[in-house]
């Protein structure tokens, strides 16, 4: 496919200059006593491009409204967390009975997880895939019923569809998929998960669908307004840039909520519930992120056209694309140059998972890149 070349440093930092202009940047924080300073979340000198974290940050208006509550952490959220349910329901078009908020999208899943597993059974899912609610059915006495992606590294919704059998208690799809971060196409996956519905519960993990092109054109939320039989799942750890806060949220039918709720382990944390909130309210700035994590993308994609690199195309917020070695090689030798890339994603252990990072960390990486593979 064709894309955009390559950027240069100039129109980096011409286009981080851009999507900046006429943000209002909230106070700075005081500086860390030397003890907390020393405890960097990633070691001196290193990018870190193997989490899927947002490199850009949170919205200045989410750092604002964690700072006006900080002489507050010592209280409970429970007098905050209903006014973003509130606003979640109105967000979703649905009651707010409708919508469960947790520790990031993986408490979520790991508690509707147990809840659909608890009498065994089996949850069909990708490969590869993520893994974190087949985990937990599993550990409850559910089957992982494992499907291989297509040649596309989409969802083979027909092979899905074929491994459903009475056995079966969970569809689970990641929409884009991670570590792939392909989009299945919207009309293909809306007609699959009506019919997988009507057997089985569905559950969509929309987690990276804000990163994409069309948010829109390819969320699948209507169907719980619908009342069919799906759960969708978001987070804020994404292009909210709040994953250290780990806040996240399902909208589901308000009596699987009223069942998975006591399996859950408490409140969201105070500061995410804030943050979340004050997020909801900048939309501006999380479309510039959106516009600034597509660029990162398009750019990767272009370094790895020119050094004739296969890559899934993606519409997440990282690439996934074949190196030609053993992950673990590739690895060693972008670490030794300063990068940090993911883990190994089995069966396809020679491709590498890399999130898209600022423009000069992206800089640093398609050297490194050029490097190790040119």
């Amino acid at each position: 496919m064709k894309v955009p070349p390559p950027l240069n440093r100039r129109q980096w930092l011409k286009l981080a200059a851009a999507t900046t202009t006429g943000l209002v940047l909230a106070p700075r924080l005081p500086a860390a006593s030397p003890a907390v300073a020393a405890a960097r979340i990633t070691p001196p000198g290193l990018v870190q491009l193997s989490l899927n974290e947002n490199a850009f940050g949170p919205s200045p208006r989410a750092l604002a409204a964690m700072q006006a509550h900080l002489g507050e952490v010592g209280r409970y959220p429970f007098a905050l967390a209903p006014q973003l349910v509130r606003t979640l329901a109105e967000k979703e078009v649905v009651t707010p009975n409708h919508i469960l908020i947790g520790s990031g999208s993986g408490e979520l899943l790991e508690a509707v997880g147990m809840y659909l597993g608890r009498d065994g059974g089996e949850v069909v899912s990708a490969v590869p895939g993520y893994f974190q609610m087949v985990g937990a059915m599993q550990r409850v006495g559910a089957r992982s019923v494992a499907m291989p992606l297509n040649a596309r590294l989409e969802h083979d919704l027909d092979a899905m569809a074929a491994a459903v059998g009475p056995e079966t208690k969970c569809v689970y799809v990641c929409n884009p998929n991670n570590p792939t971060s392909t989009l299945t196409p919207a009309a293909d996956l809306r007609a699959f998960v009506i019919a997988m519905a009507e057997r089985t519960h569905v559950f969509v993990d929309e987690a990276y669908l804000d990163c994409a092109d069309d948010y829109a054109a390819n969320t699948l939320v209507d169907l719980v307004q619908a009342g069919h039989n799906v759960t969708i799942a978001r987070t804020f750890s994404k292009i909210h840039g709040l994953a250290g806060q780990r806040i996240g949220y399902t909208v589901m039918a308000p009596e699987l909520a009223k069942a998975v709720r006591p399996l859950m382990t408490g409140s969201a944390n105070l500061l995410g519930v804030v943050a979340a909130q004050a997020s909801l309210a900048d939309p501006d700035y999380i479309e510039l992120l959106r516009l600034r994590i597509k660029a990162g993308r398009d750019a990767l994609m272009g370094l790895l056209d020119n050094l004739g690199c296969h890559y899934a195309v993606p519409q997440g917020s990282f690439v996934f694309f074949q190196t030609g070695r053993p992950i673990a090689k590739f690895q060693a030798a972008m670490r030794a140059e300063g990068i940090l890339v993911a883990r190994p994603f089995p069966p396809l252990l020679d491709w590498c998972r890399i999130t898209i990072g600022t423009e000069e960390e992206m800089m640093r990486t398609h050297a490194a890149i050029r490097k190790v593979l040119g």
